[in-house]
């Protein structure tokens, strides 16, 4: 049984900043990541407990997506994935998100 699956608005944000800039700098890696994205997004929404807790906030959990990590919430009540963010893996996450 599969969960309903939910972007953020913030998360939706950075997902389009991510392909705005692969689409200007490197040909064809926009739709590769967007192929990548969506299995890991198929993946999370047949079971969302298959990621690892993100060990500086158990709250979340946290997904590579090549070289992005993608942070989300299961509500196991409402049966519903709430993903919160896809940073870059190298930016300092606790800044950007965790932290607050």
């Amino acid at each position: 049984m599969s969960y309903n699956l939910k972007l953020l608005k913030r998360a939706e944000r950075d997902i389009g900043e991510i392909l705005e800039y692969k689409a200007d700098f490197y040909a064809g890696t926009a739709d590769r990541f967007i192929s990548e994205l969506e299995k890991v997004l198929d993946r999370i929404a047949e079971n969302p407990f298959v990621y690892q807790v993100y060990e500086n906030n158990p709250r979340y959990r946290r997904a590579v997506v090549g070289d992005y990590l993608l942070f989300y919430r299961v509500f196991e009540k409402t049966r519903q994935a709430r993903v919160y963010r896809v940073l870059h893996s190298k930016r300092d996450i606790n800044q950007l998100f965790i932290a607050k």
